[in-house]
């Protein structure tokens, strides 16, 4: 089971937890939405936008930045409709709470005033219908956070980023974001800040070897039933080899692989943009742990 630590279950199932040392709860958090309407944005702001953000946590990922307690999302949704819009989320737990407010004029610093998100986003249901900040307990902000809705058809994608965006890939975006698509109403491309405490810890010290990223992006295609498979499935590949080719976001100066929870069936080689050099550790885990290969699946680990 020790690929189950911070790597997820390759091969049993876990059915208890201890924790030891927690820390406590925080008293409060401070969460911020705001969103601009695809019909407000033309290329340039849309660039200003993507690249500020990247910029930003290319700026303030590292392990002690006085940003660790900033967690941001950038929902940059395929403009599908008259009201779509892009929308930026952030929370902030800490003691200085004007590092959220610091945080959103940089990034939004060429683009138009925010306004109120008006619909929800992926299987998100509506956080906030103001633009601005909330002091709300933090249990309260946690809960606004978890959304689920109906049940959906889906699929996934992820890349992992050390660097902010290379003008190619904003190009990409905005291609393939900006364009409405036929059958394609609920598709994006949802950017997570990441690192600071994240990357405090040695990429060979868990199953998960991407400690120096900055930022984790999630492709995500929803529809209702089967009638929009083709449409949806031919976007979000298509969408991902234009930013990547046909190997994926290979590990690199500024990519560095893919994210093991969010399984993605059509990867070739996923083993190394997964797992990078640890795959042969858990090999030798499996082979001790699961030597008749019980757990087995397309991704599953290969014992040696």
């Amino acid at each position: 089971m020790g690929a189950s630590r911070r790597g997820g279950g390759n091969f049993g199932i876990v059915t208890r937890f201890w924790f030891r040392d927690l820390p406590p709860a925080p008293a409060e958090a401070h969460l911020l939405n705001h969103a601009w309407n695809w019909s407000d944005l033309d290329e340039k702001a849309f660039a200003s936008l993507v690249t500020a953000y990247g910029g930003f946590f290319e700026a303030n990922s590292d392990p002690g930045s006085p940003y660790a307690g900033l967690f941001a999302l950038l929902h940059l949704t395929q403009n599908s409709s008259p009201t779509s819009q892009v929308v930026l989320t952030a929370q902030y737990v800490g003691r200085d709470p004007s590092h959220l407010d610091a945080f959103a004029r940089e990034v939004g610093a060429g683009l138009g005033a925010p306004t109120a998100q008006i619909a929800p986003l992926g299987y998100h249901h509506l956080i906030a219908r103001a633009p601005g900040t909330e002091r709300l307990p933090w249990l309260i902000a946690t809960q606004r956070l978890n959304g689920s809705g109906p049940p959906q058809r889906g699929k996934y994608k992820s890349a992992y980023m050390k660097q902010g965006f290379p003008r190619e890939e904003v190009d990409t975006m905005w291609s393939w974001l900006a364009t409405p698509r036929d059958g394609v109403t609920q598709a994006l491309l949802k950017v997570d800040s990441y690192g600071c405490e994240v990357n405090a810890i040695a990429p060979a010290d868990t199953a998960v070897p991407q400690r120096s990223s900055i930022m984790k992006l999630q492709y995500q295609a929803y529809w209702s039933d089967e009638s929009g498979d083709d449409a949806n499935l031919a976007w979000i590949r298509e969408f991902y080899g234009g930013m990547y080719g046909s190997r994926g976001p290979w590990p690199d100066d500024v990519l560095d692989g893919c994210y093991v929870n969010y399984p993605d069936s059509d990867l070739v080689e996923w083993s190394y943009l997964y797992y990078k050099d640890a795959y042969p550790r858990l090999q030798a885990v499996k082979a001790h742990w699961d030597p008749r290969d019980v757990f087995n699946h397309n991704q599953c680990i290969r014992a040696a």
